[in-house]
């Protein structure tokens, strides 16, 4: 990478790397990479802006970020409980002291990032990106603005529908995808996240409180429901729910990467000169829909690959090594997880036993891991049963298999 000094975008010919999108994958790549003497574009338009999403960021994605976390901290909303809600039933699970939850609006989350990496000596270009194409030995990106960025190094961390991704390597089809639609609830105070399991289609509902406003949505997988029946499932939600009552509304929908083990095995992370992080990679927990954590992650193993001897290969294995890894456990045991039957299971488990509290306390705190799971659940007594429940449900030995 080029050492020298920069500290505009006039005379972009001296761009070492740039990274299309500002969220937290973007962000932190952009930010390691300046840091270690790249001389990096980032490229995003959007800014200020909030974003679809609960907005609930775990422990283990806080302290990737390092020392700066103090200057985002009090933007955020801690929660120490997480209410899990099913058709017969609900149950309440503490979060101790270091593995609470804290819930961010995006918009400050997402800019603090932003900030974190302009600090370190990235470009911010605010504008969208209008086309890419390859020139000689490196990418030339056409922005809105009328301005065109040249690197030998393309970063696509613009998300799961982003030009980055159409142009590299192929767009993500609805199979692939999760629909996630839900609204805002302005002037709404409460302190709890709420997870209710969804039956028909199967999934799961949300709400996560945001300073100044609720994020609520529902998800499923795209190609087994419609935007239309996730905002009336959070719809009838709303109507019920205390803290929304009377309260205004502002409806959002987006998709979401939810890739089974196959799906995963076809993935490419990268290649000649050009690298996909976050959303736009397919990084994201296809139970939880987790993928700030992840996104994180990635931007850092793709700034640690630049920076070393081998690039692309590196972070290709990195991904696939350690990533992809885990988002394969999670994908074998998804068939099972939202049946009703195992659903019902969880919660009757959730209010009789501290063994099955604490491992899901870890779990959504991100402290337990996929890997390990099952060894740790076969110390409680009622796991037997739902571990039977969760490894048949149809397509999980087909998955579990590959």
């Amino acid at each position: 990478m080029n050492n020298s000094g920069r500290d505009t975008l006039n005379g972009v010919s001296d761009l070492d790397v740039i990274v299309a999108g500002a969220g937290p994958a973007g962000a932190i790549a952009a930010r390691d990479l300046a840091r270690g003497g790249a001389h990096v574009a980032l490229v995003d338009g959007s800014f200020p802006r909030e974003k679809p999403c609960g907005g609930g960021v775990t422990a283990r994605a806080l302290a990737l970020i390092g020392p700066e976390m103090p200057e985002i901290g009090p933007f955020g909303r801690t929660v120490h409980a997480v209410r899990f809600q099913a058709d017969r039933g609900a149950a309440e699970v503490g979060l101790e002291p270091g593995a609470e939850l804290e819930v961010f609006s995006r918009e400050t989350f997402d800019g603090a990032l932003l900030k974190l990496a302009i600090s370190t000596g990235a470009c911010h270009a605010t504008s969208r990106v209008r086309a890419i194409s390859r020139e000689g030995g490196g990418w030339c990106v056409d922005l809105a603005n009328g301005e065109c960025l040249r690197a030998p190094w393309l970063l696509g961390a613009d998300g799961a529908g982003g030009p980055v991704r159409r142009k590299v390597f192929r767009a993500f089809e609805r199979r692939h995808l999760s629909i996630a639609a839900g609204s805002y609830v302005d002037g709404a105070e409460c302190h709890e996240i709420v997870i209710g399991f969804v039956e028909h289609p199967r999934g799961y509902l949300w709400s996560f409180p945001r300073p100044g406003h609720l994020a609520v949505g529902a998800c499923a997988q795209a190609d087994e429901a419609s935007t239309a029946e996730m905002h009336a499932i959070t719809d009838r939600w709303l109507d019920t729910y205390p803290a929304a009552a009377g309260l205004p509304r502002r409806r959002y929908a987006w998709p979401i990467p939810s890739l089974d083990t196959h799906d995963l095995d076809c993935e490419r992370p990268s290649g000649p000169r050009w690298m996909l992080l976050g959303d736009a990679a397919g990084l994201v927990d296809p139970i939880t829909r987790e993928g700030i954590y992840f996104a994180i992650r990635s931007g850092m193993l793709a700034a640690q690959s630049l920076l070393g001897a081998d690039g692309a290969r590196e972070y290709d294995g990195a991904i696939r090594d350690e990533i992809h890894t885990e988002l394969r456990r999670a994908a074998a045991l998804k068939a099972g997880f939202f049946r009703p039957r195992f659903t019902r299971l969880l919660i009757q488990a959730l209010n009789t036993s501290p063994g099955i509290r604490a491992v899901m306390a870890d779990l959504v705190a991100g402290r337990q891991p996929y890997r390990g799971l099952k060894r740790r659940l076969l110390g409680t007594l009622e796991f037997g049963l739902m571990l039977r429940t969760l490894l048949t449900a149809p397509g999980t030995r087909r998955a579990r298999g590959r």
